[in-house]
């Protein structure tokens, strides 16, 4: 009987004494209905004697039926004695039951003794999206597609602007110079085909008629091929300044000398093989230089590249 007194007096007054002084907490949900998915919070406050520590549940509580979402915990604030701990917890439920509870303990540490304290529980009522159930389920047999608004792949466009651009940009950098070559080259050759066409014809048709204006006509179309070739304005030439510009070559000074005679001297009544002669020149010449501007265009990179290495002359 001594010994029972005694395990009463040592264990359970303090027990009592302990468990009278540790307050239930306070649990509530902010709101009394709740959505499948939708966050809902929970908050849970506790006001114990100063000296006691208390912990409040963490991310590794088991919340269920609810999952936690996110914690936010609340610095202790102590008046008269009395601390107060509170934490917010964001949850959510994929719990299909219409009312759902939940109760938060908080944990008590008294020496090498932890006391685990609930609060009252708290409930929510669920949303229910769907009301009536038929069972079994029914589907559909037809059903007509919904037009959707067609929209243009704008970011798609942008990359493949972008890399054509980086491609092309690359390609020029590399080909660049040969193809700006092949490229004039390319109208050299096609301006020389089409003044040769069309000097022949002038040359045919005065050998046929023997008028003067089918010279004149060759000759001005003579003139223009070779001021758009050396890129100079030699339609505006006199003769004698040609003759000039082509450092007194024998066969341009004979050959125009010869022309003028004939269109502004009116010397011709039939055409003549010297005049034939005379225009034949004129076409060499243009050949000729036509060959002399496709060489320039070919060796232009190789020239570009001597220039830069030779060295400067002494003056």
């Amino acid at each position: 009987m001594r010994n029972f007194l005694l395990f009463i007096v040592l264990v359970v007054l303090p027990s009592l004494v302990s468990g009278q002084q540790v307050l239930r907490p306070a649990g509530t949900f902010t709101n009394d209905t709740i959505r499948i998915g939708a966050p809902l919070k929970f908050t849970l406050v506790h006001r114990h004697p100063e000296k006691l520590e208390v912990i409040l549940p963490g991310t590794n509580y088991n919340f269920s039926p609810f999952e936690l979402v996110r914690k936010d915990f609340y610095p202790t604030a102590t008046k008269n004695g009395i601390s107060t701990d509170s934490a917010v917890y964001t949850l959510r439920t994929f719990d299909t039951r219409s009312v759902q509870s939940l109760a938060l303990p908080v944990f008590v540490l008294q020496g090498k003794d932890t006391v685990r304290v609930n609060s009252d529980s708290s409930r929510v009522v669920l949303h229910q999206m769907v009301s009536k159930v038929i069972e079994p389920l029914q589907f559909r047999s037809e059903t007509r597609l919904v037009p959707v608004e067609e929209r243009f792949n704008w970011p798609i466009l942008l990359l493949w602007t972008t890399f054509i651009s980086l491609v092309s940009s690359l390609i020029w950098l590399i080909f660049g110079q040969t193809i700006k070559t092949k490229y004039k080259l390319y109208r050299l050759r096609k301006d020389h085909l089409y003044f040769t066409s069309r000097y022949n014809a002038h040359i045919d048709r005065f050998v046929k008629t023997g008028v003067s204006q089918s010279m004149e006509k060759a000759v001005s179309l003579w003139k223009n091929y070779l001021t758009k070739l050396e890129r100079s304005a030699i339609n505006s030439f006199t003769t004698k300044e040609i003759v000039e510009f082509y450092n007194d070559n024998e066969e341009v000074n004979t050959a125009l000398r010869h022309c003028d005679k004939a269109i502004y001297g009116n010397l011709i009544t039939e055409a003549d093989a010297e005049t034939k002669e005379a225009l034949l020149m004129l076409r060499r010449f243009a050949k000729s230089r036509y060959k002399a501007n496709r060489e320039i265009i070919k060796n232009a990179r190789n020239n570009r590249q001597h220039a830069g290495l030779a060295e400067p002359e002494l003056v």
